[in-house]
């Protein structure tokens, strides 16, 4: 599983089209989704009690974490005889996390929703992401999302095996049926994830999956997260989960089809600055990827073909990796034949491209016209042959 610090062990990620690709599921991405700066919702503020149970522990002191109006808030409590306990309170409904650290972003950590039931945990030093995690309606509610998620999530590894199984003992027949089967798991999810949010159109968990799991969602059109943002409560919208997930329909909304690319630069492998602008006069794909994306790389040849065929008729490729590791980017590249421009900021998930665009799963891509408008995203397999074909003939 190619994860940092993962808030939750199920999170493994979608697969074709949604949930063939291999979602951000760093903590720290938890947090960053966080960081608007939104309008403070006025509410009578609820006072919360968590008491936990923590067995194993080599640790003297837990820290609860959460963010309100662009801050890390911070506290802490001494672990005696195996057990600790928070009391306080927060102005609506929000998620908290715990760990070991005064850093929130370290791991590992528990994530939870307070409302104003006491929450109870208990969980061993040496798994604290698998906490068994009891409160009020909300938690109870992010619970049934996690087990959900989890569940698809396991179909998917398996999917995922099967897939690279029949691959490398060159199986056409599997390797078609399994990505059939992956459009089907994708629909099942998209389809199981709306019902949530239209039992719960008030719920702040709801307002997190939107962003979460629609975040960027190349299966998710425009005009359909405008109709799931719609299920909202009215007044939910004020909230800070609410104004969530409308940023994220607007963020979606500046991405869209028809608007003229956002100007960015990156480094490329030997340190040159390579610019958008550098391509003006070409047709340029914009592929999000990186070396340990196992979706990224099957995806790969499809790529390669269509570039090879379209190269020297004003098609071109940047790849924008999500790496960490020089090297492992570097050896992905030539072994993957990648021989269009390269850049990253080896920055993982925070690369600073990624952010401004609201990647949050690859892979996925933007293509754009010889004036720098877009005109196609997320076009896999042979979607992105067959769409330089419109554009440059045979």
């Amino acid at each position: 599983k190619n994860t940092k610090n993962p808030v939750f062990k199920f999170n493994l990620h979608y697969l074709y089209p949604k949930i063939f690709t291999m979602k951000k599921q760093t903590f720290l991405w938890y947090i960053l989704i966080l960081t608007i700066n939104f309008e403070t919702f006025i509410a009578q503020p609820i006072k919360y009690t968590i008491k936990g149970t923590l067995k194993g522990s080599r640790y003297n002191k837990i820290y609860l974490h959460h963010k309100w109006n662009n801050e890390f808030k911070t506290d802490s409590a001494i672990i005696k005889n195996n057990a600790f306990m928070f009391k306080g309170t927060t102005p609506e409904v929000n998620m908290y996390w715990i760990n070991f650290s005064k850093d929130p972003m370290a791991a590992p950590n528990a994530a939870f929703f307070i409302d104003q039931t006491q929450i109870s945990i208990s969980a061993h030093q040496d798994s604290l992401m698998n906490a068994k995690i009891t409160g009020g309606k909300e938690q109870s509610y992010f619970t049934h999302y996690r087990k959900t998620m989890q569940e698809f999530g396991a179909k998917q590894q398996l999917l995922y095996q099967q897939y690279n199984q029949a691959l490398q003992r060159n199986d056409a027949e599997t390797v078609n049926k399994t990505q059939a089967e992956f459009m089907e798991l994708g629909q099942k999810v998209k389809t199981t994830l709306i019902d949530m949010i239209k039992s719960h159109p008030a719920s702040p968990v709801s307002g997190y999956i939107i962003y979460q799991e629609f975040n960027n969602n190349p299966n998710i059109s425009v005009q359909e997260l405008e109709q799931i943002v719609s299920y909202l409560d009215k007044n939910f919208l004020n909230t800070k989960f609410g104004k969530l997930a409308q940023h994220k329909l607007l963020q979606i909304k500046g991405t869209s089809i028809g608007n003229k690319i956002m100007e960015f630069s990156q480094t490329s492998p030997d340190g040159k600055i390579i610019n958008i602008r550098d391509f003006e006069g070409k047709y340029v794909l914009i592929d999000f990827w990186a070396s340990w994306c196992g979706p990224c790389r099957m995806e790969n040849p499809y790529v390669v073909a269509a570039y090879n065929k379209y190269k020297d008729k004003g098609f071109t490729i940047l790849g924008v990796s999500l790496d960490q590791n020089k090297n492992a980017w570097l050896k992905a590249i030539e072994k993957d034949n990648l021989t269009w421009t390269h850049v990253s900021d080896l920055k993982g998930w925070n690369n600073a491209v990624a952010q401004a665009f609201g990647i949050s799963s690859i892979p996925q891509n933007i293509l754009i016209d010889k004036n720098g408008i877009i005109i196609a995203k997320n076009l896999r397999g042979t979607a992105l042959e067959e769409k330089l074909k419109e554009i440059f003939g045979e």
